[in-house]
């Protein structure tokens, strides 16, 4: 007997589920189903689509090729659906669950303000608000964890596309008794050698310091410490320069206050191009839904 090619959405919400907690046991508890459920949902959606859609490595159920391709689908198909059930019962209503992804810098000085006027227009829009490096948002992007994205540094990803979003600069700070604190501006070369406190690698502000001092200097590891200082956020990079570990580079947004008090100096080095761009980042293929749409708009 030749299985009916039908599918239902259900089964389509259970396979993202799967696919974002890559493990049974958590997706079952996500869609209140047991776990004998989900996987007969996972099996018969299978068959119906002609092949496996998902594998296993060691304790991590992940997608294959043909399983991250029918992630994109159906992800679009389940916001249409609930778009379509939200227009013809709530009207012009914005309201549901909103998942933001945003690197260190955007996450902490700028998108909280801008959610929270966004939130206050729409009292029944719930939104999450998840803050990691640029390379861990872009991972959550898309394996379809998060709705919307922004990052301090473009995705040269294929399937992501990158949207301009805001200006910055970064800073380089110091303690005002530091001997660069007391130059009016710094030569590049003084800088060589220098103890530094950075952020950790794969954070889009440690990327565009690095791409900076490149375009001076063949080697960015010789403008460092031997064994530069590395932390996993901007607070804690500017609590190390606080303690005197070293010097530190951080975007305005990060260290203005600081800046304004007196307890940080930015020196001036004028050789150096610390200017970047601030990004919203998207899915290829992704999907917009009425909210999202909504939220992309106030926020720009």
């Amino acid at each position: 007997m030749i299985a009916s090619p039908t599918i239902t959405l259900r089964q389509l919400e259970i396979f993202l589920a799967v696919a974002r907690r890559e493990h049974v046991t958590l997706a079952a508890k996500d869609v209140h189903l047991s776990q004998s459920a989900v996987s007969t949902a996972l099996a018969e959606l299978a068959e119906r689509l002609g092949g496996p859609l998902l594998e296993r490595v060691g304790r991590r159920i992940v997608l294959n090729d043909r399983g991250r391709r029918l992630a994109d689908d159906a992800a679009e198909l389940l916001q249409r659906t609930t778009d379509l059930v939200q227009h013809y019962r709530e009207g012009t209503t914005i309201k549901g669950s909103l998942r933001i992804g945003a690197s260190s810098t955007i996450g902490t000085y700028l998108l909280p303000s801008l959610v929270g006027t966004f939130v206050g227009a729409h009292p029944e829009v719930d939104v999450h608000l998840e803050i990691g490096n640029t390379e861990a948002i872009e991972k959550h992007l898309l394996s379809q964890q998060l709705d919307l994205a922004f990052t301090e540094g473009p995705s040269h990803h294929p399937l992501i596309t990158a949207t301009p979003w805001r200006e910055d600069e970064l800073k380089i700070i110091a303690l005002p008794d530091h001997p660069l604190a007391k130059r009016r501006n710094v030569a590049l070369r003084s800088l060589i050698g220098e103890r530094w406190v950075m952020r950790e690698a794969g954070s889009g502000t440690r990327t565009v310091f690095e791409d900076a001092m490149r375009a001076h200097v063949e080697e960015t590891e010789t403008t460092l410490s031997v064994a530069p200082l590395t932390f996993g956020s901007s607070e804690a990079v500017k609590q190390g320069v606080r303690a005197g570990l070293g010097i530190g580079c951080l975007s305005e947004l990060a260290v203005q206050r600081e800046v304004a008090s007196g307890d940080f100096v930015a020196l001036r080095v004028r050789e150096l191009d610390l200017r970047r761009r601030l990004w919203r980042i998207s899915r290829t293929t992704s999907y917009e839904s009425a909210l999202q749409r909504a939220c992309i708009e106030h926020l720009e």
